[in-house]
């Protein structure tokens, strides 16, 4: 989506530079995304510019909508879509924000500076533009971030104790739109992943699908938390001002989920960007595992069946079969596959 600021950004600016009489003499808008990747995101930009005397300022604008605006509404059947808009949590993550609740020492949120209400179950957020610390990640850091989400998690318990979010996935995206294309022959079949797909991984994803209900009891039975719900590590920003060693964004899950929810995301998040190779994911995975703290075998059942039910359907980029296959798409299959892989191989060995 493309923005266009119709605001008057003064105030903004003088509040963030602590500088009453700034005015603004130039401004820019880029995109963060070059598309909105969530179905209740539509748009994420970058407004930049500068003031009459020189000073930079930068604010993040996220803008969020609830689901009756998304595009790919008319997948979901009609008879179902109603329901659909009115429990997808659209303002989970401006509801975060708001809320401004402790965490533990080490994370912090983006400062909100202004919420623009536009109506129709639509807003803008107009956020602290972090900036960041160039570093890749490395085991150390995938073990603090692990650290610090056991820590969160123990201070949100919570009594209630069915996944309403993988409820929803069951109910809707997974028989809907990714079985019939993980049953189809021509998928697996197809150039971009064959070369990359072992024999096994077709049953043993359609095996996994076809135990949803008896993984969702199993969740049921260990204790539940409020979580953050996509602790990627493209969410948990490393600031360069030391200000934090996490800044916290994209709070994503309106439901509480089974412990050890969050550490889904935290290995899944740059392997699904093919950012990971395959070979790599066993480390990460024993290092999130150990840092998470609390009672490992109730942590590892709740991470790997939280993973297997919301990311194994979609851990092939079956939005892509269609494209142009290339060097760099083949290589994006190459990881994506693997990552199947591991996410089948762990669902299946912890049960």
């Amino acid at each position: 989506m493309n923005m266009t600021v119709t605001t008057d950004l003064t105030a903004l600016v003088r509040e963030s530079l602590g500088d009453p009489a700034a005015e603004i003499a130039e401004q820019r808008v880029e995109p963060v995304l070059p598309a909105p990747t969530m179905l209740t995101t539509a748009g994420l930009h970058r407004v930049r510019g500068t003031t009459t005397t020189g000073a930079e300022w930068s604010f993040v604008a996220k803008s969020v909508h609830s689901a009756q605006h998304w595009p790919g509404l008319v997948m979901i059947p009609e008879d179902q879509r109603a329901g659909f808009v009115q429990n997808f949590p659209w303002r989970t993550d401006i509801d975060a924000y708001l809320a401004n609740e402790p965490l533990p020492a080490g994370l912090r949120m983006p400062r909100l500076h202004r919420l623009d209400d536009l109506g129709d179950d639509r807003l803008v957020a107009w956020m602290e533009d972090v900036r960041t610390v160039p570093e890749p990640w490395d085991l150390a850091r995938y073990a603090r971030a692990a650290a610090l989400l056991g820590e969160m998690a123990a201070s949100r318990p919570s009594a209630y104790n069915d996944s309403v979010g993988l409820r929803v996935i069951g109910d809707g995206p997974l028989p809907q739109l990714w079985l019939p294309a993980l049953r189809d022959d021509s998928t697996w079949t197809h150039p971009l992943v064959a070369p990359f797909a072992d024999d096994r991984l077709r049953s043993d994803i359609l095996a996994l699908a076809a135990r949803y209900g008896e993984l969702l009891a199993e969740l049921a039975r260990l204790p539940h938390t409020r979580v953050h719900g996509d602790a990627a590590p493209q969410n948990l920003l490393v600031p360069a001002d030391g200000s934090a060693e996490f800044v916290v964004i994209d709070w994503s899950w309106g439901s509480p989920a089974a412990i050890g929810f969050d550490l889904g995301q935290l290995i899944v998040g740059l392997a699904h960007d093919g950012k990971i190779e395959p070979a790599d994911l066993p480390a990460i995975h024993e290092t999130i595992l150990d840092a998470y703290g609390g009672d490992k075998d109730q942590v590892r059942l709740g991470y790997t069946g939280s993973m297997v039910l919301r990311s194994l359907w979609s851990a092939l980029p079956l939005d892509h079969l269609a494209d142009e296959p290339t060097p760099e798409l083949g290589e994006l299959f190459r990881r994506r596959i693997g990552m199947a892989r591991f996410i089948a191989d762990l669902g299946l060995a912890d049960r």
